[in-house]
């Protein structure tokens, strides 16, 4: 759904695809911006709105004021796909590619 090596990057750094299944997409959203995170923490900054996921077409194309929410669609359809591949070993990545289009034509008509 979200490509081979943004997938690869995900799994990796979760600990494997059992362990990315657990997260919240809150999570999977910003994997990869750790030390960006952290240092928002610290010094009160704004948060990353995006890890790893940053590299997926979509969002790095798209304006800086959508790219929040179209990593957030993003993320939770990663973490749907996840958690179905984990459990059941079921393929519905085309499915959730196709949801994830309309949201990301939805995000980009609010505007």
């Amino acid at each position: 759904m979200i490509g081979s090596p943004i997938g690869a990057r995900l799994i990796s750094l979760a600990g494997g695809l059992e362990e990315l299944a657990k997260l919240p997409s809150s999570t999977i959203q910003v994997l990869g911006a750790e030390k960006a995170l952290f240092r928002s923490l610290h010094k009160d900054a704004k948060p990353p709105k995006h890890g790893v996921i940053f590299q997926y077409p979509e969002i790095r194309g798209s304006p800086k004021s959508l790219r929040g929410k179209i990593a957030r669609a993003l993320a939770g359809k990663a973490a749907i796909a996840a958690r179905v591949d984990a459990m059941s070993g079921k393929y519905v990545g085309d499915e959730l590619k196709e949801e994830l289009e309309e949201r990301i034509e939805s995000i980009k008509s609010e505007r």
